[in-house]
């Protein structure tokens, strides 16, 4: 064999087996990028089913009907200017624009003021019925859960919400002209009403409140105040 025919037929062997090595690493790249391919596509899936539809994380949905409504309002309970004085005396004129500290000066024959009465009326209506001579705060809200006044522990209230009511102003004493709410601590509601229970309670610090159990979750209401009798009137719509 001629030397040239030689150099040919090596560089031709070595061709062959450059092109083979070639097949083989494009071949095992193929099959890398393949199985990289599928755990990606696992891995993708697998958070995928982890988040939400937009790929964040689930959350709770609130319900855009849920009611987070607060009422609060104040009344004046009879005449507190009308206090203990003799006849003969003229009663000292109201004091108006005072700040809270010095109420006493704006109604200067206030008496103090209680709770008389908590009546479940027709139409799921709770009435908190007062008497004295002074003003009272009053609000009312829906809450996640009964507590009372100046402590942490949560009290079970049927129904399937729960409206508190706030008295701040009122007494728990007592006396000749003031006969104060004696219980039951429980009210039981009609099995038709909208109303389950009112639990009332008297704090010596000045809160009296009611826990309306109802039987509506987180329900409209409405809140009222009267003269004759004094009372504040909360009503759960149906």
């Amino acid at each position: 064999m001629r030397s040239s025919d030689r150099i040919a037929s090596g560089l031709h062997y070595r061709t062959d087996r450059f092109v083979q090595y070639g097949m083989a690493m494009y071949d095992g790249h193929r099959r890398a990028s393949l199985a990289l391919s599928a755990v990606g596509s696992l891995l993708i899936g697998v958070l995928a089913g982890c988040s939400g539809d937009d790929g964040s994380d689930p959350v709770e949905e609130v319900s855009a009907g849920t009611n987070y409504t607060t009422i609060a309002g104040s009344l004046v309970v009879g005449d507190p200017r009308s206090g203990p004085v003799p006849p003969t005396e003229a009663l000292p004129p109201a004091v108006a624009e005072l700040p809270p500290s010095l109420e006493g000066a704006r109604f200067p024959g206030a008496s103090p003021v209680g709770v008389t009465d908590v009546v479940l009326g027709a139409s799921s209506t709770v009435e908190s019925r007062l008497a004295g001579n002074g003003p009272v705060s009053y609000t009312v809200r829906c809450v996640d859960e009964a507590v009372r006044y100046a402590t942490s522990e949560p009290m079970a209230v049927p129904g399937r919400s729960v409206l508190q009511v706030d008295l701040s102003g009122t007494s728990t004493d007592s006396g000749d002209t003031l006969s104060l709410y004696a219980g039951p601590e429980r009210i039981r509601g009609d099995a038709d009403s909208g109303v389950v229970s009112v639990d009332f309670l008297a704090d010596p610090g000045g809160i009296s409140q009611a826990f309306i159990g109802v039987a509506a979750d987180r329900p409209d209401f409405t809140v009222v105040t009267t003269e004759e009798p004094a009372a504040v009137i909360v009503t759960v719509e149906p």
